[in-house]
C-alpha cells in the first residue's frame, strides 16, 4: 500500500485567485477516495499537484513519507512513474490496436516482449476486454475505450492511481460499471484518487472529500436513492 498526504496545501495563482487553501487530509489505502466538487473548485488544480505537474504556493504532497514537492526534475518523472493516470479522455492512439495502446508505456520502460504480453492480457482481462486486444479503438464504445485506459494506467502497477473526471463523457450506469473497476484496486496495493463532479458515483462509498471554496472536507456516506426508498418502506 502506498501513503498519501497533503499537508495544509495552498495555491494562490499570479492574479492573486486563490483556488486551495489549508487543505490538509490523508486518503485512504484500503478503498477509493473521491473528490467532489462543482467545476472550477479546484479539483484539477489538486490532481496536478499530486501528480506533480504544478507545486502549491504552500504546503506539502507526502508520498509514502517523501515530500514529492521538493523533489527535482528527475526525481519526479521517477515518482511519476510510480503513478497511474486516467482523464476523461482516454486518448488512445487510433491507428495501433487495443493491445498495443495498452503495451505503449511498457514499451517505454523497456520490458520484455514476453512481460509485455504477460501485463497487457492480464490487464485487459481485468477490465473485461481480452476477447478485443487486436481490435482498434474506433470499434469500441466509449465506456470500452475507459476501461481500456484503464488497464493501460495499471500496466505499470502504480502504487498510485489518480483519475480526473473519468466518467465524465458517460451515462450513469456506464460512469457505475467503470466505478467498479476502481473498487478493485485497492485491493492489489493501490491507492485509488478519483476527482468527480458526479456525486452518484459517490453513493455508498466511505471516503469522499468535497473542495468547495477553496477548502476541502470530508463527508459522511450518502446512501443511494434505491437504499433510502427500501428504508423508508
Amino acid at each position: 500500500m502506498s501513503k498519501v498526504v497533503l499537508e495544509n496545501i495552498g495555491k494562490t495563482f499570479e492574479n492573486a485567485f486563490e483556488i486551495l487553501r489549508e487543505i490538509s487530509v490523508t486518503f485512504d489505502q484500503e478503498s477509493v477516495n473521491f473528490i467532489i466538487g462543482r467545476s472550477g473548485a479546484g479539483k484539477t488544480t489538486l490532481i496536478r499537484i499530486l501528480l506533480g505537474l504544478t507545486s502549491p504556493t504552500v504546503g506539502r504532497v507526502l508520498f509514502n513519507d517523501i515530500d514529492i514537492t521538493s523533489l527535482s526534475r528527475s526525481e519526479i518523472a521517477r515518482y511519476r512513474r510510480s503513478v497511474g493516470i486516467v482523464l476523461q479522455d482516454p486518448s488512445l492512439i487510433p491507428n495501433r490496436s487495443i493491445f498495443d495502446n495498452v503495451a505503449m508505456p511498457l514499451w517505454v520502460r523497456g520490458l520484455r516482449s514476453k512481460e509485455i504480453r504477460h501485463r497487457v492480457e492480464r490487464c485487459l482481462n481485468v477490465v473485461g476486454l481480452d476477447s478485443v486486444k487486436d481490435l482498434y479503438p474506433v470499434r469500441l464504445s466509449t465506456g470500452e475505450q475507459q476501461r481500456v485506459s484503464i488497464a493501460r494506467a495499471i500496466a505499470h502497477r502504480p502504487k498510485l492511481l489518480v483519475a480526473d473526471e473519468p466518467t465524465g463523457n458517460m451515462d450513469n450506469q456506464l460512469s457505475l460499471e467503470v466505478r467498479s473497476l476502481f473498487d478493485m484496486f485497492p485491493e492489489l496495493g493501490t491507492t485509488v484518487i478519483v476527482a468527480t463532479h458526479e456525486p452518484e458515483l459517490t453513493e455508498n462509498m466511505k471516503h469522499v472529500f468535497e473542495l468547495k471554496d477553496g477548502t476541502m472536507q470530508r463527508v459522511a456516506p450518502q446512501a443511494s436513492t434505491a437504499d433510502s426508498t427500501s428504508s423508508n418502506q
